[in-house]
């Protein structure tokens, strides 16, 4: 009898560990696909910016680069010990103070010299962006969400969205209205996102909270 009992707690547990490990697959399987859509797509709307002369495009990228490093951040948290999950949030942040410091510059220059943009071509790149980050937030749902990397990485694809919205509005500005303008004020507002997201994520990273 006593042993009947023993193998009922042994199948318990073994089952309690399949369980686990299903859940830990499936949360790799999620953010590996997540991070590939949306570092493929922040790629491609940094290019489109900079093919179209739009800086709110550079920017909304800038934007997502954040979302890639979480998600980055999130995988390899499954692999690494908390010190060097750290040191690689430290190198994101400073990456991410780095892209803004260039918009905000790059916004100040094109507001003394306004440029043309290239309106039609950068509002579908927009709208393709925010179709993105529906696509990846949706993925992210059926995740852990009692993890708090995992957790984090959805949040920062949810902050996204407002960026593309935003892009998106000066896409519109400029194709229906042409005012340039709202190009350059929605990559200042977005880059003043991209610097605040940089610096929590170094903050964070140096005071170890997990």
């Amino acid at each position: 009898m006593p042993s009947q009992r023993t193998h009922h707690k042994h199948d318990h547990s073994s089952d309690h560990f399949h369980h686990h490990q299903h859940i830990h697959t499936e949360n790799r399987r999620i953010l590996v696909l997540s991070f590939f859509l949306i570092t493929s797509f922040m790629i491609i709307e940094f290019l489109g910016g900079y093919s179209f002369n739009s800086l709110a495009l550079m920017a909304d990228a800038g934007h997502m680069a954040n979302d890639s490093f979480a998600l980055l951040i999130a995988l390899i948290a499954l692999y690494l010990n908390p010190q060097n999950q750290r040191r690689v949030a430290i190198l994101n942040g400073f990456s991410l103070l780095l892209v803004a410091i260039y918009i905000i510059w790059e916004a100040i220059e094109r507001w003394q010299y306004p440029q043309q943009i290239a309106s039609l071509p950068m509002l579908i790149v927009a709208v393709l962006g925010l179709l993105v980050n529906v696509v990846v937030a949706h993925l992210m749902l059926k995740d852990d969400q009692a993890n708090l990397n995992l957790r984090a990485a959805y949040l920062h694809v949810l902050a996204d969205l407002l960026g593309s919205i935003v892009a998106i509005s000066a896409g519109l500005s400029a194709y229906l209205f042409n005012w340039i303008w709202v190009d350059i004020i929605a990559s200042f507002i977005l880059s003043l996102f991209v610097l605040k997201s940089g610096y929590a994520i170094i903050k964070e990273a140096l005071l170890g909270v997990e």
